[in-house]
């Protein structure tokens, strides 16, 4: 019933528009011919589609465009919590800290942070997660505008695996690291 009344309404719209255009009569014979441009096609070409503010292209373009952004400020805030934290006097607020500031900067096994200091280490370690950060933030709104209609829920979707299977990677080589140095 409902794919009759979609024939119906589709069959009804190319008359009115046949009727609009007056490039056809609204005969099935000349209906069926092949398209033409008509005054209203050839000044539309012309234009740029306007974006809706707000609207579903709208939402795309955003989550395109900002969600590696995103995900790069959700790994600072996370490492501004974690600095604060390790500022602040007591063992559990530096061991918390701590962990917060290794899940803002996962790469700081690859070169061997917890063992070894310095800054350029540290600014080695601080660039690399950022630009993992960002590319894993990227990558989820490449698949989340993938969906017919695409905003920050899918996005957030898309991005959750994979920030989880970040941080966990990075908890486990921690807890190997220390393992291994005898720590725990």
């Amino acid at each position: 019933m409902q794919l009759i009344a979609t024939a119906i309404n589709i069959a009804t719209q190319t008359v009115l528009l046949a009727r609009v255009t007056h490039k056809y009569t609204a005969t099935p014979n000349t209906i069926s011919q092949s398209m033409r441009r008509t005054s209203y096609d050839v000044v539309m070409a012309g234009k740029s589609r306007r974006v809706v503010p707000d609207g579903i292209v709208a939402h795309r373009n955003a989550v395109r465009q900002r969600g590696g952004l995103i995900a790069v400020a959700l790994a600072l805030a996370v490492l501004v919590v974690g600095l604060v934290l390790l500022a602040l006097p007591g063992s559990l607020t530096g061991l918390l800290g701590f962990v917060l500031t290794f899940i803002a900067l996962p790469t700081m096994p690859l070169f061997g942070v917890p063992a070894a200091g310095g800054f350029s280490l540290y600014a080695l370690s601080f660039v690399s997660s950022m630009l993992l950060w960002w590319i894993i933030g990227h990558y989820a709104s490449l698949r989340a505008i993938r969906a017919v209609i695409a905003s920050w829920p899918e996005w957030r979707r898309e991005f959750r695996p994979l920030a989880i299977g970040l941080v966990l990677g990075s908890l486990i080589s921690l807890a190997l690291a220390a393992l291994v140095l005898g720590a725990l």
